[in-house]
């Protein structure tokens, strides 16, 4: 060996390859749960417990081999990696899914677990094992990873966004190996520089394991095209004579849907008596073609991104490509609802083409902050329509209170409002009275000339029975649930019960008592999850060092996930901020594991600035919409760096305070383990965002009565 580098740059560079695992497999989660955030705090909190395991097994082993074990698992990480990729995508078919069903969530758990468990106990093992390195002191290898993570964050973005997941892998393979050679001299790094070489060679070896792997996913489907954007996955599967577009697993448009295209379109324009200028969110599928039968001046077509509209453009019919032509026609980018704040009283009818509330984005379309955006980009008179699944005859309890938790914010916001019923439920809504008489719309449908298959005088007496829309109306009006809102996501509750409904597993009945636990259950509970860990790891005076962690390290992880909502709900996007805001709570933890604090201060600062970020955050999610986007993106990253600040000085002090490394990390990691899906599955959708901040809060209580009582016992001592 010719050279040798400092361990720690070892430990930066496999803490980079582990972060940047994250952000890919944590998009591999989201796509095999078709877009539903829960599943990014299940594989969180996975990730933290494997985590956890793999740095306490690592403390069972004898320490002189700690240099060896070490590039073992780095060189181990590869494959690791590949295989965690390869089983996420084979996911449907090691369950044997039918083409289009769900995981249950005991399948969706038990998937994760076989993902994440190769990567996770790896990851969890090098920390411990790096401190064990000759020179290195624990809290320097807690900075160093952390400083590793930094880096994943700033960079895995950019790498997910730009490259498919196999050659992601395929660097990060390299970068671990790397690792290794930093550690054990420059024979190493010849051999990383000869991987290296074989991964970029490699690459078209990599595109057919992606192509085959993608196919896993949609068994039974065929593959038109793929993508990979700032807003995820996109994948257009051929079905017959349509096509079908998915953003990260989740079904976001059928293209083209003729019938329900046709309907929502004339219900709304034929509303206004001199429809002009329109605006349409996602109008790819069908809307447009029939929007412009229509005597109208102007249409806005409005899409999240220029890459996913380019990827509809191509799957979309022959008549959305030619009405793209039309001069009336243009097409704006970007959030649809920053879009409609811009457009103060300009459009006559507004057309969400919306999916169900199955993911908190899609649900951030159908809250009152949404309405009131749409309501006040409307001219007086002006209609605003959009569609959710209902019912031919049966309405589900769930069913009635996530349509009803829309309806009711419709209602907050405008003063009259129409909803259809039968299979699928049109709501239509204004600040004017609404026409519902069938033979005046056919009486307009005519005069405009307007010629339509599934829309007509008789057809519209179908959809809109009197007494049925009477009826509806009603068990929407008296349903016992609150209007949805940002803070308070009901209609996203309720379609987690919906879906939940056919789905019998344990994990299914577990998250479904846990929903119906009040808010001082559940805080009672969590109190005494998060207490008896600590107690028992811990001896003597360690306790309440080891306790303070604990809850530091639930609050900070309930804090990112809150973190995580509030971004979805005022960016309208996830995961181009994702490896931004977790550089921002590692930079904060870095930062804060360099100081030596006295270890009372240490312990009482870290609590106390656990509780900031919750405390902080309802007030930013108000404020969200005034605030422009760059100084909303830098207050989201100074709530995510100031809960990874919290996590370093709790940890750092409770080293300062004599507690094993080991302890102090599983004990970290637990707490937030706990904190994930706890937060993401019952606290927010349950009780919203303002009171999931105080279960946050509350939670401290345990912990800082510890604290004042060994303080109080010191001074007892000291004047004895």
């Amino acid at each position: 060996m010719l050279f040798r580098v400092s361990p720690l740059a070892s430990v930066v560079l496999f803490g980079w390859v582990i972060a940047t695992s994250q952000t890919m497999l944590l998009r591999e989660a989201l796509a095999a749960a078709q877009g539903n955030e829960l599943a990014i705090a299940l594989a969180l909190g996975q990730w933290l417990v494997l985590t956890a395991a793999g740095s306490a097994a690592a403390g069972l082993l004898p320490g002189r081999l700690s240099r060896q074990l070490f590039v073992f698992g780095a060189v181990l990480l590869g494959p690791a990696l590949f295989a965690a990729l390869l089983t996420a995508r084979g996911l449907p078919r090691l369950f044997s899914l039918a083409p289009g069903a769900l995981l249950t969530l005991d399948q969706h758990v038990l998937g994760l677990l076989l993902t994440l468990a190769p990567v996770c106990l790896v990851g969890g093992a090098s920390f411990t094992l790096a401190c064990r390195l000759p020179g290195v002191e624990p809290a320097r290898a807690y900075l160093a990873e952390a400083a590793g993570w930094l880096l994943g964050g700033v960079t895995a973005t950019w790498l997910v966004e730009t490259w498919q997941p196999f050659a992601v892998a395929a660097g990060l393979c390299v970068g671990a190996v790397l690792a290794a050679a930093l550690l054990v001299g420059r024979t190493w790094t010849l051999a990383a520089v000869a991987l290296a070489v074989v991964a970029v060679s490699g690459q078209s070896g990599l595109g057919a394991i992606e192509a085959r792997s993608l196919a896993w996913r949609w068994p039974g489907e065929t593959i038109e095209a793929s993508a990979y954007t700032r807003h995820g996955h996109v994948a257009v599967l051929l079905r017959a004579e349509q096509r079908a577009l998915y953003e990260d697993g989740h079904l976001a448009l059928v293209l083209p849907e003729r019938q329900s295209s046709e309907e929502l379109a004339h219900l709304a324009l034929l509303q206004v008596r001199e429809p002009r200028r329109i605006f349409v969110a996602r109008g790819l599928g069908g809307l447009l073609p029939e929007i412009l039968k229509h005597p109208v001046a102007e249409v806005a077509v409005a899409e999240p991104e220029a890459a996913l509209a380019a990827m509809e453009i191509k799957a979309a019919d022959f008549a959305t490509r030619q009405a793209l032509r039309d001069p009336r026609v243009h097409m704006l980018t970007g959030d649809v609802r920053r879009l409609l704040r811009q457009r103060d009283a300009e459009f006559d009818v507004v057309l969400l083409s919306t999916a169900e509330p199955s993911t908190l984005l899609a649900s951030r379309l159908l809250t009152k902050e949404s309405f009131a955006e749409a309501r006040r980009a409307l001219r007086p008179g002006g209609v605003l329509a959009f569609a959710l699944p209902g019912a031919e005859n049966y309405y589900s309890p769930e069913l009635v209170a996530r349509n009803g938790a829309v309806y009711k914010a419709l209602a907050s916001v405008f003063a009259h409002v129409l909803v259809t019923p039968l299979s699928t439920n049109y709501f239509l809504a204004s600040d004017a009275p609404l026409n519902r008489d069938p033979v005046e719309l056919a009486r307009r449908l005519a005069q405009r000339k307007v010629t339509a298959t599934f829309v007509d005088e008789y057809s519209l007496a179908v959809l809109m029975p009197e007494e049925r829309v009477q009826s509806l109306a009603k068990r929407y009006r008296e349903a016992g649930v609150a209007a949805s809102s940002d803070r308070l996501p009901t209609a996203y509750l309720h379609n987690l019960l919906v879906s939940g409904r056919a789905d019998s597993g344990r994990v299914a009945d577990l998250l479904r008592r846990a929903l119906g636990l009040g808010f001082w259950s559940l805080a009672m509970g969590l109190a005494v999850l998060l207490v008896v860990p600590a107690l028992l790891v811990a001896r003597g005076r360690q306790r309440p060092a080891l306790l303070v962690v604990s809850v530091v390290g639930f609050a900070s992880m309930a804090s990112a996930v809150l973190i995580l909502a509030v971004t979805q709900s005022a960016m309208g996007v996830l995961h181009h901020l994702l490896g931004a805001l977790l550089a921002a709570n590692m930079a904060g933890l870095a930062f804060a594991a360099t100081k030596a604090p006295r270890v009372g201060i240490g312990l009482w600062g870290g609590l106390g600035l656990g509780l900031v970020v919750p405390a902080f955050l309802p007030l930013l999610s108000r404020v969200s919409t005034q605030v422009p986007p760059p100084l909303m993106i830098a207050a989201l990253l100074l709530a995510s760096l100031a809960a990874g600040a919290a996590v370093g000085i709790a940890f750092r002090s409770a080293l300062v305070a004599g507690t094993t490394p080991a302890a102090t990390y599983v004990v970290d990691l637990l707490g937030a383990a706990l904190a994930a899906p706890v937060v993401a599955a019952v606290a927010l959708p349950g009780f919203g965002l303002d009171a999931a901040c105080a279960l946050v809060a509350l939670l401290a209580v345990p912990a800082a009565m510890v604290l004042a009582f060994g303080v109080a016992l010191a001074l007892l001592r000291r004047d004895a």
